[in-house]
């Protein structure tokens, strides 16, 4: 009886051994199998935060999802560039699988002192401008990425149909941001094409906007806000002077026609941010990122966003047209 007891035991003994023995090991395989990314941005607006969501939904599609296979660490500067350095001194000191910046910033400053972290960049203007790559098709390195360039022809076509008489647009700028200069540089190109004359006031600070769009005012026919986050954070100030003067407002990005800008023509941002994850997820699979080639957004995509605010039409003294209004995605009333 007491044999059979101990013989017992020791049966119940080896099971629980072996049952956490088990749990130990699946515990084991799951931790060598989750990856882990970190991601920021150095402000969350409309577009950037598009953007996120896109990135996780293309890491999805790639294989990789939250609460299965992938843990992330998403972090916003808040528009500060010193919170952005540290942030990125963080996520390089706790050795992700991968590094996904959002802007050119935020990128430059993951980038820096990082040597063996794979990279993948979203909404990035110019990224070979802003040194993060030498070039498009198989960049090399360990880094890679998706450009948001504005379809700048396209937005000038636009604000032409609505401006019919537009000779000289406003261009305002933080001359400091890489990306602001390089959608610069496209729009004197373009303008030039069609006849029209790009006047630049630099805001370098979110202070100097005011400044910079009341130099504008009675020398241009319209006033163009690229993708710049320092002008884009005194949007309302912008739109303000553009309804008490009548002179017409556009932007860069259709998200940000909602806050008073008459129109706009561009790129979709969640659509950006889910090539960024599935490129990815090419890394997380083990392939290098120097060996994926980078992407201009809008040269991949059938058609472009279409967003105007008809009320800001009015209060700036233009008329939408009617084909326009039934073509955009976006009506704000």
């Amino acid at each position: 009886m007491k044999n059979r007891l101990l013989t017992k035991s020791l049966t119940t003994v080896v099971a629980s051994a072996l049952l956490a023995g088990s749990a130990l090991f699946a515990s084991t395989v799951m931790a060598a199998d989750m990856k882990r990314v970190a991601i920021s941005t150095i402000v969350e607006v409309p577009a950037l935060v598009a953007t996120k969501d896109g990135l996780i939904q293309g890491l999805k599609e790639g294989g990789y999802e939250v609460g299965k296979n992938l843990e992330i660490d998403y972090q916003s500067a808040n528009g500060k560039m010193d919170t952005q350095l540290q942030i990125a001194k963080k996520f390089i000191g706790d050795r992700p699988d991968l590094l996904l910046p959002i802007t050119t910033p935020t990128s430059q400053a993951m980038i820096a002192g990082n040597h063996d972290i794979p990279v993948v960049f979203t909404t990035v203007t110019d990224p070979v401008k802003a040194q993060l790559i030498t070039q498009y098709i198989q960049p090399g390195g360990n880094v890679t990425g998706v450009s948001d360039a504005a379809p700048i022809a396209a937005q000038l076509e636009l604000f032409k149909r609505i401006v019919p008489g537009l000779k000289k647009i406003g261009f305002i700028y933080n001359p400091g941001l890489d990306s602001a200069a390089a959608s610069l540089a496209w729009m004197q190109e373009e303008g030039a094409k069609m006849g029209i004359e790009v006047v630049e006031s630099p805001s370098p600070t979110g202070n100097e906007v005011l400044a910079a769009t009341k130099r504008l005012i009675g020398k241009v026919d319209a006033i163009y806000v690229p993708n710049d986050t320092t002008v884009i954070a005194g949007l309302a100030a912008i739109v303000k002077i553009g309804q008490e003067t009548k002179t017409p407002v556009f932007t860069g990005e259709p998200s940000d026609v909602a806050s008073g800008p008459v129109a706009s023509v561009g790129v979709n941002y969640f659509e950006i941010g889910r090539m960024g994850g599935l490129m990815a997820a090419q890394v997380l699979d083990g392939k290098s990122p120097g060996e994926i080639d980078a992407i201009i957004a809008y040269k991949t995509m059938d058609k472009f966003v279409i967003a105007v605010n008809l009320a800001a039409a009015e209060k700036m003294g233009v008329t939408i047209p009617q084909d326009i209004i039934d073509s955009a995605q976006d009506v704000f009333k």
